[in-house]
């Protein structure tokens, strides 16, 4: 049995009721509102007395160590046994999960706990709440509606990710419930300069040296409109840093004056290109990069494509022209 639209009431007695040992996965790639949602399911299972297992198929970024259970994750590569029951947290879909899916057995509960516009309800039980600016934010909801007791470490787990994937409250995804349970959260005292600092602020040397490497690939399109950043593997390596430093270049082709599309393609080891995208105002970026197989937000999205980079920057910019023309005609 599938349930669509599962109740907080539901998602919580499944949760708290069931004794089996828990699988916990979060998005490849993981990002603070991933990580922070799937550390707070640990805590909350901790509470009850329910093992879980934190998997990923990739390193958690560093970033991310201050956070109290970050230690937990273990890599996909590592785990030998299957689960009959596991969480997914902030994945828009059943490919986001990587290959930490097929630890699940099958027939074994999924319950799916998200917030993107796309998500497909691949989860046996699915509590998704498209209009919620965090998947962490959809956790704090269901654990006022339980009325479970809130503490420190689960609310600087949430706080992270509802600071992450608001951009610090600046994105367009900020709203006065987001600011209510800010505050809340941070009645526990949690440091709030702490969480900016290491969450969105914070870079390493070989980040720095990145951002300088990449920024030299900086291409603005004739309009003026779109912009985008090209990472190869060559860039990735002289600079030092890793893989999951590469988000850090993220923010600053969308931060170009009259920008309304910015874009990061990144070349991964296996060769696959892993693109990013980021709109300002009119542009459903969710849009394109479902035409990839992809998905996300109208204002924050994401696909991954075959190579080489260069032409997989060629198909998306193809797209991406088109939706901005359209959009601006729509517009006017």
């Amino acid at each position: 049995m599938t349930i669509a639209n599962a109740s907080y009431q539901e998602v919580f007695e499944l949760l708290h009721n069931q004794t089996e040992s828990l699988l916990i996965i979060c998005h490849i790639n993981p990002d603070g509102d991933a990580v922070g949602a799937a550390l707070a399911v640990a805590q909350l299972c901790d509470q009850w007395g329910r093992p879980c297992v934190l998997v990923n198929d990739d390193e958690i970024p560093d970033r991310y160590v201050f956070l109290p259970g970050a230690q937990r994750f273990v890599r996909t590569a590592d785990v030998i046994t299957t689960f009959t029951h596991a969480v997914a947290v902030d994945c828009a879909d059943d490919r986001r999960m990587g290959r930490a899916e097929h630890l699940i057995a099958p027939g074994g509960q999924l319950i799916n706990i998200d917030h993107h516009e796309t998500n497909n309800q691949f989860g046996t039980i699915n509590l998704v709440q498209a209009e919620a600016s965090a998947t962490c934010l959809v956790l704090y909801r269901m654990m006022l509606a339980n009325q479970l007791p809130m503490y420190h470490d689960l609310a600087l787990l949430l706080y992270t990710g509802i600071v992450f994937d608001t951009g610090g409250f600046h994105y367009n995804n900020t709203t006065p419930e987001i600011h209510l349970a800010a505050a809340d959260l941070l009645s526990y005292d949690i440091e709030p300069f702490l969480v900016a600092d290491r969450v969105l602020e914070a870079m390493t040397r070989e980040q720095i040296e990145l951002v300088r490497l990449g920024l030299s690939t900086l291409t603005v399109h004739p309009s003026g409109l779109i912009a985008y950043v090209a990472i190869d593997q060559e860039i990735l390596k002289a600079s030092g840093a890793g893989d999951g430093d590469v988000e850090v270049l993220l923010p600053y082709p969308r931060t170009l004056i009259g920008v309304e599309v910015g874009l990061l393609f990144r070349e991964r080891a296996d060769g696959s290109i892993k693109v990013s995208f980021r709109s300002r105002e009119i542009v459903d970026v969710a849009a394109i990069a479902l035409l990839f197989g992809g998905g996300g937000h109208v204002r924050a999205a994401g696909c991954e494509l075959d190579g080489p980079l260069d032409a997989a920057v060629k198909i998306v910019m193809k797209e991406v022209e088109d939706a901005v023309k359209q959009a601006y005609s729509n517009h006017a």
